[in-house]
């Protein structure tokens, strides 16, 4: 409980930051007991998955400290890494030492026997290495300054992720218009077309009438009409700009929004029958890819 109020506030702050997934925090909270140190460290992962190494001798407090990580980062692969510092050099209990003494003292003299010496007993008791203390508070303390200085770390690569993503958003824009215009004007181009290939079919016997002109062009309109596409292209524009000024922990909305945009983009591309359309769309497909990559790296 005390961990999960601790980092409430980690996790709740209000902010428009974009947030990457790579970071690195250290954290260290200490006693009279000792000190407890835990570092985290942050990389790129399709889902959220938290390994715990170190010290610890208690699996339940694992567990809980693996949610709490879970919980903060949202996404990414994280290692915690936990150190135990213990004040005591030997790091020995001395009341469960002195207990065990004497209960081996007592059947020594029973049997006629040599006492125990110290150091024996010792060697004989390694469960009662203070290591094995009840450290959770003190690796609650740590884990939550590593997790802010994580936090940190993974905002400030995100706003300049945010940079970078709207370059090529603008960029996708531009593309977008410019395939709009060159979609728009390809019906000319096959009027002139048709009716050249027409004249030269028939072999001036005949004389092209308007009408068989009209309906070849709109057969042809029909079948390579981009409106919707670019129509649906412009809409999932719209809503990248609103998600990039949005912030927080977007990476997968944003991922789902790359592949609607890229469908579009490849639609248009399929029905294009034209040199400028396409090679607008292959500029559109490269800024895309571009976007992508960004984006992958975001929580």
């Amino acid at each position: 409980m005390f961990m999960k109020q601790q980092t409430e506030s980690i996790r709740r702050q209000p902010n428009r930051t974009l947030t990457s997934m790579t970071g690195y925090g250290e954290g260290r909270a200490s006693d009279g007991r000792g000190v407890v140190e835990v570092r985290v460290g942050s990389v790129n992962h399709k889902n959220c998955q938290v390994v715990v190494r170190g010290d610890l001798r208690d699996l339940m407090l694992e567990e809980e400290l693996r949610q709490e990580v879970r919980s903060t980062l949202v996404r990414g692969s994280a290692t915690v890494q936990i150190t135990i510092h213990p004040a005591r050099a030997l790091m020995l209990d001395p009341q469960r030492l002195a207990l065990a003494w004497r209960e081996l003292a007592e059947v020594a003299r029973e049997v006629n026997a040599p006492l125990p010496t110290i150091e024996g007993v010792a060697q004989l008791m390694p469960a009662m290495r203070s290591i094995d203390e009840d450290w959770s508070g003190l690796a609650r303390a740590a884990l939550r300054d590593a997790l802010t200085g994580v936090i940190g770390v993974r905002e400030r690569e995100g706003e300049a992720l945010r940079a970078a993503l709207r370059g090529h958003a603008s960029n996708l824009h531009g593309l977008a218009a410019k395939m709009t215009e060159a979609a728009a004007a390809r019906a000319e181009r096959y009027r002139v077309s048709l009716s050249e290939r027409l004249a030269e079919i028939l072999g001036g016997q005949s004389a092209v009438t308007p009408e068989l002109i009209v309906r070849e062009l709109a057969l042809h309109a029909e079948r390579i009409d981009v409106t919707e596409e670019q129509v649906r292209l412009a809409a999932h524009l719209a809503a990248l700009d609103r998600l990039l000024a949005e912030g927080g922990e977007v990476g997968r909305r944003l991922e789902f929004l790359v592949q609607e945009i890229g469908r579009e983009i490849n639609t248009t591309g399929a029905k294009a029958n034209d040199a400028a359309l396409q090679a607008l769309v292959v500029d559109a497909k490269v800024a895309l890819d571009q976007l992508r990559e960004q984006a992958a790296n975001l929580a």
